[in-house]
């Protein structure tokens, strides 16, 4: 059975990991089919790449995700386009190259300062570009009323 699974790279405390399509009944970090993606979970937040094409294509094959490389493939959006493609709702084709994610650190972590203050700052951003292009349709409308 071909398995889409993690394969430890990195030093001694450090690792990182390439997301592949192996045999199941080789061994972790031996022979494999396929890179699809790669998962550093070191970095702030948990850095994912995965290649959607080809992790959808090995899946309309029949190979199963570990449980791991699933919660991946959720946080990255491939796992729902793969059920939009199951329901016929999608076609393989449709998703674009690579998709690219971040895990946040939930559990029991609070967000940090930082990251609030960058929320707030991009809400703040966002608000006020809208206001002046309702402001300048609505000036269009009055003058050509007015005309």
């Amino acid at each position: 059975m071909v398995k889409i699974r993690l394969t430890r790279r990195g030093n001694h405390k450090r690792p990182f990991y390439r997301v592949v399509v192996a045999e199941e009944q080789h061994r972790r970090d031996g022979r494999f089919i396929e890179i699809v993606g790669t998962y550093d979970p070191l970095a702030k937040p948990a850095a994912i790449e995965v290649k959607s094409e080809s992790v959808l294509h090995w899946l309309s094959k029949g190979a199963q995700p570990t449980d791991t490389v699933r919660q991946i493939l959720k946080k990255s959006g491939v796992w729902a386009h793969w059920r939009d493609v199951q329901a016929g709702k999608a076609q393989i084709g449709d998703l674009e190259g690579k998709m690219t994610g971040t895990i946040e650190r939930t559990r029991g972590a609070k967000p940090s300062k930082k990251s609030a203050a960058k929320i707030a700052e991009a809400a703040t951003v966002e608000a006020p570009v809208e206001a002046p292009a309702e402001e300048a349709s609505a000036e269009e409308a009055t003058e050509e009323s007015a005309s």
